[in-house]
């Protein structure tokens, strides 16, 4: 490495953590600056030259000696106008003496004679005790504008407009930083450096954090997990590491961080530390997290309406089932009026009954539940369903009894499908003759309350269906809720009926469950509030 480079690390452990930190420091910005196309360069408080790059060199004709030659040495300065201008009237010199920036325009002459016009912007250093310890400065050739001033007047214009354009672009980049969080770290993961992008983000102060670990960023959890450590391995190993997760700030409260955390490495390829760069993407983070959530309950819905959509086909058979058989009977007893009448009475009303159950399921599927909250008769829903199964019950000559059922408020298509469904298994799992009983009573409140689906407070009905048919062995007194659950092939069914149930039943802040014991029948019991006060769309 030429030495205008900067001062290497040379491993030297007597070195204190404020003089590692500082050669670490000097090491990251010589390497920066070393190719800037610009002149850049600093000094002590007395002028001797610190540092300088390449393109200084080039400018000045010769290579100072570091520690030794003042920043004017083998140089002369002269005004815009060309006259001399002397070494303490520079804006160096002025910067150095006031401990301020003084920027200007000068024309400087190198040793080999040659005169370039540049703009110079030195600036103030300053230790931590706020005293002055040198200056660093910055030539931007601006010869070419004064050449052709010289030519042409215009060309002043144009080089002030250049100008302007370059401030603004330049205060944008400036603005896009603080977006950003850039660090620079020790080869420990100790902070050396801290941006403006850095304390926005983070919420510390620069003599906050300077010098402590990067780990305060992450939360316990984090650093009991070794993931800062593991994210240097990595960086160190293959020489980039990049992360998103939740990060913390200075008061504990956490953002969603993007970091990249890169190896600097000196001239024999070993890593003398790291820069770290972070982006909050909250606001991103939260936006994905509603997308996923909201996709998460559309797919919930789609596949409960696909679900009520194939139980709802399955109830239309029904009345399909009773057209096409009392037509063939029409057919049958055309001739004999009275017969004749009755079938076209029954096929009447079988079609009757599937435009309205069509019409419900319409409704249910593009209605806010809210919205179909009505005053139910369950006797009414109990006698529609009988109609519609009325072939089945006819086939095995079944009997259904209930006394005088409740009003309550529910939504209509949904309490029938829930006793369509429960009927109809009754009736399909049966042997011989089925007998099926449907009671209700008022739920106690130590029933209510000691159920942790039930809200405690409301007023809720019990009512118990109970058959006398094949049951079922109490092990799966749970499992026959489940979708596509069966208790064995041999039984038929998909298994969606009872689990469209226990959804019905949840919709209305109830609950449904089943006792039974193999051939001995089965009793399902279904607890509904009496009013139902209002449920969240699904």
């Amino acid at each position: 490495m030429d030495s205008y480079k900067g001062t290497a690390m040379n491993g030297d452990n007597s070195l204190s953590e404020k003089e590692r930190i500082s050669i670490l420091k000097e090491e990251y910005f010589s390497r920066l600056i070393e190719f800037l196309p610009i002149v850049f360069y600093t000094c002590d408080e007395y002028g001797r030259l610190t540092f300088y790059n390449k393109a200084a060199v080039t400018y000045w004709g010769f290579k100072p000696e570091l520690g030794k030659d003042f920043y004017h040495t083998g140089w002369k300065l002269y005004s815009m106008e060309g006259k001399p201008l002397p070494t303490d009237a520079a804006p160096m010199a002025l910067t150095l003496k006031h401990a301020k920036p003084h920027s200007g325009e000068v024309i400087l002459e190198n040793k080999d004679g040659q005169k370039f016009y540049i703009l110079s912007t030195p600036k103030p250093i300053f230790n931590t005790s706020g005293k002055l310890v040198g200056a660093l400065n910055t030539h931007i050739d601006i010869s070419e504008r004064y050449i052709l001033k010289q030519k042409a007047g215009e060309a002043e214009e144009k080089q002030q407009l250049d100008k302007k354009r370059m401030e603004l672009q330049y205060q944008q980049m400036i603005e896009e930083i603080e977006d950003y969080a850039i660090i620079m770290l020790d080869i420990d993961g100790n902070i050396v450096s801290w941006n403006k992008g850095a304390e926005k983000i983070k919420g510390y102060k620069n003599y906050e954090i300077i010098g402590k670990s990067f780990k305060n960023f992450y939360f316990k959890k984090d650093r009991e997990n070794k993931m800062p450590d593991r994210l240097l391995e990595i960086a160190r190993t293959e020489g980039r590491a990049s992360h998103e997760g939740w990060r913390r700030r200075k008061d504990d409260s956490k953002f969603w961080g993007s970091i990249v955390i890169t190896a600097i490495h000196d001239d024999k390829g070993k890593v003398i530390g790291y820069t770290k760069v972070t982006r909050d993407l909250t606001e991103r983070k939260l936006s994905d997290d509603r997308i996923k959530e909201y996709n998460k309950k559309l797919e919930a819905k789609n596949k409960e309406l696909e679900q009520y959509a194939y139980v709802a086909s399955h109830d239309l058979q029904e009345p399909l089932r009773k057209i096409e058989f009392f037509s063939k009977m029409l057919k049958d007893k055309i001739n004999e009026k009275e017969d004749a009448l009755l079938y076209a009475d029954k096929i009447s009303a079988a079609t009757q009954r599937m435009s309205k159950l069509i019409k419900d399921i319409l409704q249910y599927t593009n209605t806010n539940n809210n919205e179909l909250i009505s005053e139910t008769d369950i006797n009414t829903i109990v006698t529609d369903v009988i109609s519609d199964l009325e072939l089945i019950i006819s086939d095995k000559e079944a009997q259904i009894n209930f006394n005088k059922l409740p009003k309550i408020k529910a939504i209509p298509v949904q309490i029938y499908q829930l006793f369509h469904n429960i009927l109809s298994n009754s009736l399909k799992f049966s042997k011989g003759t089925p007998h099926i009983e449907i009671k209700h009573t008022h739920a106690s409140e130590e029933e209510v309350s000691n159920n942790d689906f039930l809200r405690t407070g409301d007023k809720y009905i019990k009512f118990t269906i109970k058959d006398d048919g094949i049951g079922f062995d109490p092990i799966y007194k749970n499992k026959i809720f489940e979708m596509f659950e069966r208790l064995g092939s041999e039984k038929g069914g998909t298994g969606i009926g009872l689990a469209l149930c226990r959804k019905i039943a949840r919709n209305h802040n109830g609950y449904i469950t089943a006792l039974s014991e193999e051939n001995n029948g089965t009793e399902i019991i279904i607890y509904l509030p009496e009013i139902l006060r209002g449920i969240e769309k699904s």
